[in-house]
């Protein structure tokens, strides 16, 4: 047998020895060590053979250290085991090697054993302590559940209780909704609104007499249909895009205002209320539409809209300043003249109550009248207040300002003027000392009625009266006539007569006396007044003392013969010429109005004009009158040779705005006019604009109107006016439509505004028509508009058509 049978014999018997050893197998395995080790000696095993079989057997039994049993330290019993083999070899005669690394193995084993022994009391150290930490946290484990038992108790016992108290109240939610289901029920049917019951996809799934009423629809017809299908085209994609919205949950409900249209083709405005009913997992289930019919007001809305952009128009364009304050006198609205006037931005003073603008002295006692002259609810007109401008100045103005109401009566708001009038005040001592020399030397006005015996004079202002140094008593009610003496020229007085008997326009020149015999030129400008259907109502002469310009008329003849042409009011046909037909209309709102147009032949082809005084009063007409001789005695300066004066829309708006300011600004009054004029030859028109209404060109084959805009600021405002002028190809069948406020302003019973847009339409639908008829259609059309409601302003318009 060689010695690799021999280890390997040796090897599984120390194997076996060794695994009963560590087992606890009866049988005495440590002698069986013993044996082992007796064996290798007598087989001439080396003590480092053993010592392999020994590691070896080791190693094999750590990966298999589960199946020795639990408690088996294998270290320990091994290393007692390997020192019990050894034990044969301590009586054997071995040499000094053997002996040597006999001790060693030994040695090495024994301090193996005692490390091991060092490791096992550590670790049943670390047992003890961990032990003792787990009993500690069982004890707080065991305390905290305990606590959590009691309090899940005491929870339980409450729940029982709060469960038995829901299930009484469900039911009684059960009877209050199967309640409120009948009265959902009841105010669905009967509501004054329209409501819709929407699935998903917007079908109307219910709906209540209300929807069928307003878009004219039955019920039936209405189920099942999408309510978007009914939508005006251009609210379409915002309708769809909404209701998506609370499909996705982005929103619980949302309101619209959108068109729908009627069965019947009409458009009807409505404000929508959408609400989104979900279920628990936050689904759409149906949505609840609200439909309100909000038509009528839109039309308002929009009939304000146009209202506000005028008077905001107005009140930029005007020096003056124009406010507006709450049913408190707190200003919520200010023109830009306040700048100028107080020196104060807007943004100042807005939410301030007006009296604030007092000097102190003045604030604590108008503060206290305020509420009761507010109370009053009455409009006041050019009532003097004193502010305190920013820089510490005194200003006074003229105020005019008048309440506006609800429906119900309720004050909402109040609206006025202030005129800057510092400088007049302060010179008011002056002015009224100078009064008697200015009016002396300025323009005296009269009207006569001659449907009385005597043709009397029925007004006359103060300048006429200074003017034949009469009182008012020896002037109303009297015939002119006695401004005639000796050397009174009785051809002049046979042209008046004539004038009167033929009820046409004089103009010229003679001697009059006043009431102590003194002469005096008088240059003499009378023109008859028509109503609408042409009879004559008045006349209205125009009076200056030329006494000082007579030797200055001698001189200038022509001028002499320009003053003394006839001139005309309003035109009484239609005016024919080359390529161009012109024909215009008038009708005062009272029974003298301060409307007024004209069309003149020029050398270039016609000239056409068209103005509005403000205020419908005899001094409005009186104003309108010396507007109307000033610029017909221009026109016939130019047509006796004068065309040099000539400059054009712009020079001649200058022109008249210089001229009339003094008159226009102690009268308090204003005019806007819109001139034109066109150039037959190459049908180019010149244009210029005193704050007058845009007028309307219609381009032959289009279907929209061109408003024809400059800039420029009414006359009487302010001296020194720059006006800006513009140019404009007409072509054939082209029609221009002048008009005054009047036409877009005129109100229904309703409160509608005839409005601009109306009036386009008319134009275009009848833009083939002859100038005569348009305006007879325009006329008529606002007749049925108004239904016989009078009208508020005068009525003019003026049609221009280009023809072949």
């Amino acid at each position: 047998m060689n010695d690799i049978t021999v280890n390997s014999e040796l090897a599984a018997q120390y194997a076996a020895a060794l695994r009963d050893y560590l087992a606890g197998v009866e049988g005495n395995p440590l002698l069986r060590a013993y044996r082992l080790g007796r064996k290798a000696i007598a087989e001439n095993l080396s003590l480092s053979a053993l010592a392999e079989i020994h590691e070896q057997v080791l190693t094999d039994f750590s990966a298999d250290a589960a199946s020795l049993g639990e408690g088996v330290d294998l270290e320990l019993q091994a290393e007692e085991f390997f020192r019990e083999a050894l034990a044969p070899f301590e009586r054997a005669p071995l040499g000094n090697d053997e002996t040597i690394a006999r001790l060693r193995l030994l040695n090495e084993s024994l301090a193996r054993t005692n490390r091991r022994l060092i490791e096992i009391c550590r670790e049943k150290d670390q047992a003890i302590a961990a032990l003792r930490q787990s009993e500690e946290t069982l004890r707080g484990s065991h305390l905290d559940l305990e606590k959590r038992l009691k309090t899940q108790t005491s929870a339980l016992e409450a729940t029982g209780a709060t469960l038995r108290a829901e299930i009484a109240e469900r039911k009684l939610t059960e009877i209050a909704l199967r309640e409120s289901e009948a009265r959902f029920r009841t105010i669905f049917e009967k509501a004054g609104i329209g409501i819709a019951l929407l699935d998903r996809e917007g079908r109307i799934r219910e709906c209540n007499f209300a929807l069928q009423e307003m878009l004219g629809f039955s019920a039936k017809e209405l189920h099942g249909k999408v309510i978007f299908d009914l939508s005006f085209p251009e609210d379409y994609q915002i309708s769809v895009e909404r209701f998506k919205g609370l499909i996705e949950g982005q929103y619980k409900h949302y309101s619209l205002d959108k068109r729908f249209i009627r069965k019947n083709g009409t458009t009807v405005w409505v404000r929508k209320i959408v609400s989104g009913i979900y279920g628990f997992r936050g689904e759409l289930q149906f949505a609840v539409d609200m439909i309100e019919d909000i038509t009528e007001s839109k039309v308002a809305e929009e009939s304000l809209r146009e209202s506000e952009a005028r008077f905001r128009q107005i009140a930029d364009m005007t020096r003056e300043w124009i406010w507006e304050q709450d049913a408190n006198g707190c200003y919520t609205y200010s023109s830009e003249a306040v700048k100028d006037i107080l020196g104060y931005d807007v943004e100042e003073i807005i939410g301030k109550p007006y009296y604030d603008l007092f000097f102190p002295e003045d604030r604590e006692r108008c503060a206290a009248l305020a509420p009761r002259l507010i109370a009053r609810e009455q409009p006041f007109f050019r009532l003097v207040n004193r502010y305190r401008s920013k820089d510490g100045r005194e200003v006074f103005t003229e105020s005019t300002g008048i309440p506006l109401s609800d429906r119900r009566g309720s004050l909402l708001k109040w609206r006025g003027v202030d005129h800057d009038i510092t400088e007049r005040k302060r010179f008011e001592d002056a002015l009224r000392l100078r009064d008697r020399a200015i009016e002396a030397s300025s323009v005296g006005i009269i009207i006569t009625d001659p449907h009385q015996p005597g043709n009397p004079i029925i007004y006359a202002n103060p300048a006429f009266i200074q003017m034949t140094g009469r009182s008012r008593d020896e002037v109303i009610g009297w015939n002119p006539r006695f401004l005639q003496g000796p050397d009174t020229d009785p051809k002049a007085v046979e042209e008046i007569r004539k004038a009167i008997r033929e009820e046409r326009d004089c103009h010229l020149t003679l001697k009059n006396y006043r009431k102590d015999g003194t002469p005096f030129w008088n240059e003499l400008i009378i023109s008859p007044v028509r109503d609408e259907h042409g009879r004559v109502t008045h006349f209205i002469g125009t009076q200056t003392d030329v006494t000082a310009l007579r030797r200055i008329e001698e001189e200038r003849h022509e001028m002499e013969i320009a003053m003394q042409l006839q001139l005309s009011l309003l035109p009484e046909a239609p005016l024919h010429l080359p390529g161009a037909l012109i024909a215009g209309y008038c009708l005062p709102a009272a029974h003298v109005g301060g409307d007024y147009f004209d069309y003149f032949n020029t050398e270039e082809g016609v000239d056409v004009v068209i103005a509005d005084v403000s205020g419908h009063s005899v001094g409005a007409a009186l104003i309108m009158a010396e507007t109307r001789s000033i610029l017909k005695l221009g026109t016939h300066w130019m047509t006796k040779g004068q065309a040099r004066l000539r400059h054009g829309a712009r020079k001649t708006l200058a022109a008249l705005n210089d001229l009339l300011f003094e008159d226009l600004n102690r009268a308090n009054f204003f005019i806007s006019m819109f001139y034109l004029s066109y150039d037959a030859s190459t049908r180019r028109i010149r244009y210029a604009n005193a704050g007058h209404n845009r007028p309307l060109l219609v381009r032959k084959g289009t279907r929209n109107c061109m408003e024809l805009d400059a800039d420029g600021l009414i006359l009487g405002v302010q001296k020194g006016v720059d006006f800006e002028e513009k140019t404009l190809a007409l072509n054939e069948g082209d029609t221009v439509l002048l008009y005054t406020d009047g036409v877009t302003e005129a109100r229904n019973d309703q409160g509608e505004f005839f409005g601009e847009a109306r009036l386009c339409d008319l134009v275009v639908e009848h833009a083939q028509a002859s100038p005569q008829e348009l305006i007879q259609i325009i006329v008529d059309e606002l007749g049925n508009f108004c239904r016989g409601r009078p009208f508020d302003d005068d009525i003019s318009l003026v049609v221009l058509k280009v023809l072949h």
